[in-house]
Parts: structure tokens; C-alpha cells; sequence
């Protein structure tokens, strides 16, 4: 009777010690453990979808939408919902950062109100539409273009962009 007990006991301890290292690793996928950070994963699927959808588009000089941007929105949106789980266990207090830039036209203080108040907009439209988290605006101007010395409008274009990413 001892022996089966014993037996018994051994088993029940394997079975729990075998589910809680499924529990463990469902929750390492969850939050993209080997296979790169969260955040790696999140952001690259962020700059995908902003590949797929386009840059944000504004008027002339302002920090106002072109026509066009709601799918940019909704895109954005979409990507944020679908990992908000997993943010939320891998980093309970994560934000959302866009970040301005603008092109070489203007001085350096005009381009830098310019370039934040794009990203303001940005996350003022993502708050509007459903987002949760808090979205830090960031602009840095014209100091990191894509593109230079921009030769053309589309190159200016280019450097015309709010990039959304996710930040701890």
C-alpha cells in the first residue's frame, strides 16, 4: 500500500510539474520569448502595415490629414488590438510613440513644432478611434530623413512621415 502511494504521489507530482512547463511555455509564446522580444515582433508588424498602407499623408505646412488616412488609422489600430494581450502581460505599462518627421524646407524650429504637431495628430486620430494606452507624440523634425539630400519633391516626400511604434 505504501509503495502504490508512493508510485501515486510521484505521478501526481510529474503531471503538475509537466503542466505548469506547458502553462510556462504558452505563456513564453505568448509574449515572444525565442522567438525575438515582443516589442521586435510588434513593431516590425507595425512598420509592415505602414509599408502596406502608406505614410501618412498631411496638408502643406500643417498638421492636418490629406484625405486618405482613415485605412492608415484602422490598420494601425488592427495591429495594436490583435498583440494588446500579449503587451499587456510582457510590459503591463507599454505606450504607443509616434514620431514625427518632416523634410529639409524650413528652419529647424519650424520643422520641429511641424513634426510634433503631425504626431500629435496621429495620436490624437488612434485615441479618437479606440486606442487605450497612452500615445507619446515625438517630433524630430527634419534631422532623420530617409532621404539626402532630397533632389526631388518625392524625395521630400518621403521625409515627410509619423512613424508608429510601440514603447515600454
Amino acid at each position: 500500500m505504501m509503495v502504490s502511494r508512493t508510485i501515486f504521489a510521484g505521478a501526481l507530482l510529474l503531471n503538475a510539474s509537466l503542466a505548469m512547463a506547458l502553462d510556462l511555455g504558452g505563456l513564453k509564446s505568448a509574449v515572444g520569448v525565442g522567438n525575438g522580444s515582443p516589442l521586435e515582433t510588434v513593431n516590425k508588424s507595425l512598420a509592415d502595415q505602414q509599408i502596406r498602407d502608406g505614410q501618412f499623408e498631411f496638408k502643406v505646412g500643417k498638421a492636418e490629414f490629406a484625405p486618405g488616412n482613415e485605412k492608415r488609422i484602422k490598420g494601425l489600430l488592427k495591429v495594436l488590438t490583435n498583440y494588446s494581450g500579449t503587451l499587456k502581460v510582457a510590459f503591463p505599462s507599454y505606450r504607443v510613440t509616434a514620431v514625427g518627421h518632416t523634410d529639409a524646407d524650413g528652419t529647424a524650429a519650424s520643422n520641429q513644432k511641424l513634426s510634433l504637431a503631425r504626431a500629435n495628430k496621429v495620436c490624437s486620430e488612434l485615441k479618437a478611434k479606440g486606442l487605450t494606452v497612452p500615445c507619446e507624440p515625438v517630433g524630430v523634425g527634419s534631422s532623420q530623413p530617409l532621404v539626402a539630400p532630397e533632389k526631388s519633391p518625392a524625395d521630400k516626400q518621403r521625409n515627410r512621415r509619423v512613424l508608429v511604434q510601440v514603447t515600454k
